[in-house]
């Protein structure tokens, strides 16, 4: 295993988003353009190191300035790309979308002033969802969502301040943190009935959350929260109530963790992460690593999946390859200048049963 350098060094490629389905990604450049790469499934490598297969749009807004880039959104008529794109010096809601053979792309209504679009996953949805950000009749910035053909759906995700929350595969609805009292807890937003139900109630401040369905829970759904950027709490709902049945603390050099996420494979859930000595996530000096966590409480499973190379190692994702899944993330080989490449790394887990 080890660090696999996947990106034309001449390009600082970043932030790619995967759509597993079709082995390719989408991510936007320094000059404001909206690309498709592809990735070859056997090797995990970018085809080419570019990433530049087919050009999407211009115009659109880099990552660095609006914190996140095009997204995915599935619909019922196939992966469609969201993202942030300039019109007439504002920032504006665009969308790409696959039509009689060629990406077309374009702005979506009413979406002027609104910002870094997140799109929900569910395969063949015949209501699409985005979550953005935007200021509402107080001026006040916080995180909206809409069906994503439909404006006048526009509604604020109470309590949600930016960058908002993470859409949930299989429900209309959307987990976040927000403030409780001195730290911050986990929630739920049912955008049909408009119930935010919270989550968690135990101390600590609460960052990062993703829901998911666990295999090891008979596909229950399961969630995680970032705590005190410090560990990891996967919480259960038994009898009604959501507890917590497990605690990732991986045996890191770095106490801090930074950009969870999680995956399924061969029946069981992996959290993957960044690790680092310094709190400070916005240093592009500091040497940081990824780690792989399982969420058995029964068998605790860590492994690095970095190798002992000193990198500023960001924004990990996964992709699964015919070889297993692989977690790419972004180096910055040279923070002076600003110069960044896309590594992967073999998680060892090993080809799908």
């Amino acid at each position: 295993m080890g660090d696999v350098l996947v990106s034309d060094l001449d390009i600082d490629l970043i932030d790619p988003e995967f759509d597993q389905a079709f082995d390719r990604f989408t991510w936007v450049d320094n000059q404001g353009k909206v690309w498709i790469g592809k990735v070859d499934p056997k090797t995990g490598n970018f085809t080419p190191p570019s990433g530049q297969s087919v050009l999407i749009d211009t115009g659109a807004a880099p990552t660095e300035l609006v914190g996140n880039g095009p997204e995915w959104v599935y619909t019922s008529s196939g992966a469609q790309i969201v993202y942030t794109r300039y019109e007439e010096g504002r920032l504006a809601l665009a969308r790409a979308r696959f039509d009689n053979g060629n990406w077309t792309a374009g702005l979506l209504e009413a979406g002027s002033g609104r910002y870094a679009p997140l799109g929900s996953l569910d395969e063949g949805d015949g209501q699409p969802r985005i979550s953005y950000v935007g200021r509402n009749e107080e001026r006040k910035l916080v995180t909206f969502w809409r069906h994503l053909d439909n404006p006048d759906s526009e509604a604020e995700v109470p309590g949600s301040e930016p960058p908002g929350g993470r859409w949930v595969e299989g429900m209309r609805s959307i987990v976040l943190t927000q403030k409780v009292g001195t730290g911050r807890q986990g929630f739920l937003y049912n955008v049909d009935t408009q119930i935010l139900e919270q989550l968690t109630f135990d101390a600590g401040v609460k960052k990062t959350i993703i829901m998911w369905k666990a295999p090891e829970y008979n596909n229950e759904y399961l969630f995680f929260v970032l705590i005190n950027e410090t560990n990891i709490g996967v919480y259960r709902k038994t009898s009604g109530t959501w507890k917590k049945i497990y605690t990732v603390d991986p045996p890191s050099k770095g106490e801090y963790l930074w950009s969870p996420e999680v995956f399924v494979h061969n029946g069981k859930s992996y959290i993957f992460m960044v690790t680092s000595t310094s709190r400070d996530q916005k240093s592009k000096t500091i040497p940081t690593d990824i780690w792989l966590a399982g969420i058995d409480s029964t068998s605790a499973f860590y492994r690095r999946i970095s190798d002992t190379t000193e990198r500023v190692r960001k924004d990990p994702e996964v992709y699964i390859t015919e070889l297993g899944p692989f977690v790419y993330f972004l180096d910055y080989i040279e923070p002076q200048s600003q110069a960044t490449a896309i590594y992967r790394a073999d998680t060892g887990l090993g080809p799908a049963n």
